[in-house]
């Protein structure tokens, strides 16, 4: 308690000096003298020019400096942008400097700091001239281009720690879109000249969004600027990255791959004795695994590689070269060598002394970027080769490919897909391989290399592939010649691989190709060739039945398809014709196409069962998903019609539609976007000529609109008048328009209505006699025949009306109205009025006081005749 009442008034004293020693340095270091000098030192420590929003101090527990809002100039030989912003500043002060009387910063501290790394023209960076030379006074600085700068680089930095900064990079005025982000770490002076590097990062690039770009982290040390920082030793871990975030980076695009990047590097230079000015020893083990398609769920078997580089760069002399190169997947490897010199004269070289390949590894790589791959493919093949490329750009000069072939296995197949032997190469200026022979089972000397070459047809179940292309003009092919006698294992085989070549149908029987894919520039190939179809059976979406090909055949002229229909029977007739892709094309509704088509004969009745859902109802909706390419089963089945984009002319030489015959139909006209649209139609009925022009269109609700023009069409040979028929004679001209809408024949048929006008000649009724009948008021036989005859008829709720038709019999004029049923009933009166009065007289009005009857069905109508009653004028 004594030594307390003693001390506690010194202690007092010496807190009460503390704290206005504290308050005093904070007090001191605001005035504009003190901030003067404290900015005069700051730009000795960083040998540039330095600009200090306010200072701030503190003593205890060690003296440190606080720096608000610190810009560091950039060398003018570099630009006028700032070197280094912080938002604040932290500097240690040294005790034993300060009680000496010397000012000088200790370790320095840096909040959310931005560096901006520049490179001028003549290859050197603004960090050179910053850090301290290594040995000052014995190297001569390098050569500075521009205004001097205006503060000498005597900066006596120890330490300086960094946290949440940022460095960009500019190369001369242009500022480059990568940063690093998040930086941290430290730069330490370890010896005079000497710094020690320890940076985490993680990489940035504008105009892009990076979801898992990884750390980059850097170790190692460099010297001073006067050797550019040489002897150097550095570290470069890069973990955890996305390989879709590492092209992100570097190409500023996402390509759709996804997986996990990871690298370790270094460098060294000035280390070994062999070393030249400027030369850089680097390695570099680069690895990426579990690489897949963005849209494919990662699978325990996809491809990984593993790359080393070792090298040698000089930046000055602007040469590369990776002595050894090592590309590593699973079960194959590739080694070779790179050299790249720039300069006036640029050039480079690579070589690939050693290339072996598994083709499990390519079947993985495959099975990673391309969907639907069956499980439970697996192949057995390995390639062996190498190749030199030298040239600005590279360009091919030499290459070797080989294999002994091998077998790829597929579910489904009893048998393996056999492949033959390979080799190929540069000869003189074209890039050569194959012929290389693929067979779906069969024995393994059945791909083995004939003697000579044997043509498609000789084949079975076998193609020869071929591989060629131009190193001078850049063109080039790849040739399939081949005969498979089923098909429907082909479209399997091409299913198994991801490749669903049928949407929407199904093909069976022989087929044989003689094709090839041709480009005179790369990337940019057509299709020339054919395939001839034999004995095959072809299943389309909507058809009940199979076609039958007898005998037709693809071909492709440029990229344009053609289909030569040599012989195909279905839907009860047999066809022959063409069907050719437009050169135009829709990219919304893909290209149009071509027909010329013709069939022998054309039934209604045939047409139902292969179009109506009645036969299969339920294999329209099997095929479905495959026709769309996937799409939801709820598509509706119009979408096959809405894809068809046609025009073109059908013949038919007997088109039969219940009752209705059409011999040589001629029709021209289009389906798009479900709309068909018949321009003109021509065919001979009943004795006569009809001309037609027809509009449909199929959603939302189908609707049919008929223009038609009747040409000397023989009343005795109408369809559907049973035994009335036989009781008519004579010709019959109009024209007649009709519309409907709805599906199936009972709804069609109940809602046709349209109207017509006729012109008749030598018109004969057999059975009785009209005139004899009306004027006697009693039924007489006979027979009654006009000249000339004319009216309009109507079509509504499934029966004809027949409105004043006039037949003019020379001494007489004849009326007839009434209706005739769909039914095939009749009801129809007919009255007779002299041809001076019946011109100005109404049609009801009948000239005597009788009128003939006929009612009842066709086939036995009453007929009688009654007293006429006189119409009102309300009816």
């Amino acid at each position: 308690m004594t030594k307390l009442q003693k001390w506690w008034k010194p202690a007092l004293v010496i807190v009460v000096i503390i704290i206005a020693l504290q308050a005093g340095a904070s007090l001191l270091v605001r005035t504009h003298r003190v901030h003067a000098y404290l900015a005069a030192h700051l730009e000795r420590a960083f040998g540039r020019q330095v600009e200090v929003a306010s200072f701030d101090a503190r003593l205890l527990p060690s003296p440190q400096l606080d720096a608000n809002g610190v810009t560091v100039g950039e060398d003018p030989s570099f630009g006028h942008e700032y070197f280094l912003r912080a938002e604040r500043l932290s500097a240690g002060l040294r005790w034993m400097d300060l009680l000496r009387g010397h000012f000088e910063f200790g370790t320095m501290s840096l909040n959310k700091p931005s560096l901006i790394l520049v490179r001028n023209s003549e290859g050197r960076w603004n960090l050179e001239r910053w850090l301290p030379p290594a040995k000052a006074g014995v190297l001569q600085g390098p050569r500075i281009y521009g205004p001097p700068s205006p503060v000498a680089p005597v900066n006596r930095l120890e330490r300086i720690e960094f946290d949440e900064g940022r460095i960009n990079f500019k190369i001369g005025d242009n500022k480059l879109p990568f940063a690093f982000m998040s930086v941290s770490g430290s730069v330490e002076q370890i010896s005079t000249g000497r710094w020690q590097l320890q940076l985490e990062a993680q990489p940035w690039r504008s105009g892009v969004s990076l979801q898992s770009a990884g750390t980059i982290k850097v170790l190692g040390d460099v010297a001073g600027t006067s050797t550019r920082l040489q002897p150097a030793e550095i570290t470069l871990h890069w973990s955890e990255a996305s390989l879709a975030d590492v092209f992100r980076l570097f190409r500023g695009q996402d390509y759709g791959v996804r997986g996990v990047f990871a690298l370790h590097a270094t460098a060294r230079s000035g280390v070994a004795k062999e070393d030249g000015p400027g030369d850089w020893k680097f390695s570099a083990q680069g690895s990426a695994t579990q690489m897949h398609r963005w849209d494919l769920t990662e699978r325990a078997d996809n491809p990984r590689l593993n790359v080393n580089v070792k090298g040698r760069w000089n930046v000055g002399a602007e040469t590369l070269v990776a002595e050894q190169i090592a590309v590593e997947g699973p079960r194959s490897n590739l080694r070779g060598m790179f050299r790249l010199a720039g300069g006036s004269a640029p050039s480079m070289e690579l070589r690939l002394d050693s290339l072996g390949i598994q083709a499990s590894d390519l079947l993985a790589w495959y099975r990673a970027f391309h969907p639907d791959v069956a499980e439970g493919v697996t192949a057995e093949q390995y390639f062996t080769g190498g190749m030199i490329l030298r040239g600005w750009p590279l360009m091919l000069e030499s290459a070797a490919l080989s294999s002994s072939g091998g077998i790829v296995k597929v579910p489904g197949f009893a048998q393996p897909v056999r492949i033959g032997p390979l080799s190929g190469g540069r000869d003189r200026s074209v890039l050569a391989i194959g012929p290389l022979r693929v067979a779906l089972g069969g024995e393994t000397r059945a791909v083995l290399a004939p003697k000579h070459r044997r043509v498609a047809l000789a084949m079975e179940n076998a193609a020869d592939l071929t591989f060629a292309h131009d190193l001078n003009k850049q063109a080039g092919s790849i040739s399939i010649e081949g005969n498979i006698l089923t098909m429907q294992d082909f479209l399997k085989l091409s299913a198994a691989f991801g490749h669903q070549l049928n949407h929407g149908w199904e093909l069976t029987g022989q087929a044989t190709a003689v094709t090839k894919w041709e480009w005179k520039q790369p990337f940019a190939g057509r299709w020339n060739g054919r395939i001839s179809f034999n004995k095959a059976a072809l299943t389309v979406a909507g058809l009940n039945q199979p076609l039958k090909i007898s005998e037709s055949e693809l071909d492709w002229i440029d990229g344009r398809r053609v289909a030569h229909i040599v012989k195909v029977d279905g839907f009860g007739g047999t066809w022959t014709g063409n069907i050719e892709e437009s050169l135009q094309s829709d990219a919304e509704n893909g290209p149009p196409w071509n027909f010329h088509l013709s069939v022998d004969q054309l039934d209604a009745a045939d047409l139902d069962r292969w179009v109506g859902p009645r036969a299969r109802p339920n294999w329209l909706q099997t095929l479905l998903p495959t026709l769309l390419r996937g799409s939801a089963p709820s598509t509706p089945a119009s979408e096959l019609v809405r894809r068809v984009n046609a025009q073109g002319e059908l013949g038919i030489a007997q088109l039969t539609i219940e009752k209705l015959k059409l011999e040589q139909v001629l029709a021209r006209g289009s389906l798009h976007d479900l709309q068909l649209d018949v321009r003109e139609a021509q065919a001979e009925w009943a004795g006569g000529k009809v001309r037609a022009k027809i509009n449909a269109k199929f959603l939302p609700r189908p609707a049919y609109e008929i223009a038609a023009e009747l040409d000397r069409v023989n009343l005795a040979q109408l369809p559907g008048a049973g035994r009335i028929a036989e009781r008519l004679g004579g010709v019959a001209s109009g024209t007649l328009q009709v519309k409907t809408e709805g599906v199936g024949r009972d709804e069609l048929l109940g809602k046709l209505a349209g109207r017509g006008e006729l012109h008749l000649n030598k018109v004969e009724f057999r059975g009785w006699d009209v005139n004899a009948s009306v004027e006697d008021g009693a039924v007489h036989t006979g027979v009654s025949r006009w000249a000339t005859g004319e009216g309009s008829l109507r079509l509504q709720n499934s029966s004809i009306f027949l409105e004043d038709f006039r037949l003019d019999g020379g001494k007489q004029l004849t009326l007839v109205n009434g209706t005739l049923s769909f039914g095939r009933n009749a009801d129809l009166a007919i009255a007779t009025a002299s041809p001076r009065k019946g011109r100005d007289r109404k049609p009801s009005d009948p000239g005597s006081g009788h009128v003939l009857k006929i009612s009842g069905p066709f086939d036995g109508p009453k007929v009688s005749v009654e007293e006429a009653v006189a119409r009102q004028p309300a009816d």
